[in-house]
């Protein structure tokens, strides 16, 4: 246990990076965008202040719109204002996954397909449509997923609602889980429970899972570190998902039937073509490690060879061999 521990906030500090790379890399645009705000990597608590992201927003009547709602508190977010912005520019293609979780709370599910649809037209990546793949894969029939960002929860509403994959799978995102209204939907739409109030936003998703322990919960592996250390002892992984069980769960099995039987891995060790899912990939290294000691138990030389390939290629691929080789050798 006490590895997976380890991995656990290995994984977590590697979504850190992901999403200050995301920033980095979109922050030479010279109109207002959301990429170049920094949030708290634990909470999602914005850093930036409305007075920093007014110097960064123009006099163009968009900037005004969009910064307003890029200000509103993730509780209740000002979408007439995101809405406005999207009529003044509906070619901004970072607008699209803001108004698909929109669409998503306002419960308009014919508005949410047409952005998902934009959503794959213009910012799908392969190497993130298998990663979603894999990961409805890691969630058992029925199950809840909990998702944390933008590129782990918009690649899965695109399969499930153009590609009819996994729609049984029934997919929370952290952000929108702030919103009252909508947590009240989801509780009676799959018998959930939330607390009437909570002390901090995060306190949503880390209560989500003990306060249901008759639904089949998973966490998606890039959540918060603050919720896999508060659970570090109850989540286990099934692939790129941790099933949250407060009793002893033989995952060995079902992960090892995902890797070699359901998973593709067409993108896996390729270099891609936006830096950021090579360090998505890294969450694939959890899982490998697991298997790594199933491979060793048996003896099996070939496929242990072969996993440890896999997983300092994709060290290599995101720049994080140091890292990685330290834990291998743990």
């Amino acid at each position: 246990m006490r590895l997976i521990v380890t991995l656990l906030v290995f994984v977590s500090s590697m979504f850190s990076s992901y999403s200050q790379a995301i920033a980095t890399s979109k922050e030479k645009r010279s109109t207002l965008s959301k990429y170049s705000i920094e949030y708290d990597a634990g909470t999602k608590k914005r850093r930036t202040t409305n007075q920093e992201l007014d110097k960064k927003s123009s006099q163009s009547s968009f900037d005004f719109h969009y910064s307003t709602y890029l200000k509103s508190d993730a509780a209740n977010k000002n979408y007439s204002s995101l809405l406005f912005a999207y009529k003044l520019d509906s070619t901004n293609t970072e607008l699209f996954y803001e108004l698909a979780k929109y669409y998503e709370v306002s419960h308009n599910t014919i508005e949410k397909e047409k952005f998902c649809r934009k959503l794959k037209s213009t910012s799908l990546t392969p190497a993130l449509r298998e990663y979603a793949y894999n990961t409805l894969v890691s969630v058992e029939p029925n199950g809840i997923l909990i998702t944390y960002g933008e590129r782990d929860t918009y690649p899965i509403w695109i399969l499930q609602t153009l590609q009819n994959f996994r729609r049984d799978v029934q997919v929370l995102n952290y952000d929108l889980l702030q919103n009252e209204p909508y947590r009240t939907r989801k509780s009676k739409e799959l018998g959930i429970r939330f607390s009437s109030k909570y002390s901090s936003p995060i306190e949503v998703i880390k209560k989500l899972a003990p306060s249901n322990e008759n639904k089949s919960i998973y966490y998606s592996l890039t959540v918060s570190h603050l919720v896999l250390k508060e659970h570090q002892s109850k989540l286990y992984p099934t692939g790129l998902a941790l099933k949250f069980s407060n009793k002893n769960f033989d995952n060995l099995a079902v992960l090892r039937t995902n890797w070699e039987k359901k998973f593709l891995k067409h993108e896996l060790q390729k270099p891609k073509v936006v830096e950021t899912d090579n360090l998505l990939h890294l969450n694939y290294i959890l899982p490998l490690i697991q298997l790594l000691s199933v491979y060793e138990k048996e003896s099996n030389n070939q496929q242990e060879v072969q996993t440890k390939q896999v997983i300092r290629q994709l060290a290599v691929l995101a720049g994080k061999e140091k890292e990685v080789e330290q834990i291998l050798t743990k």
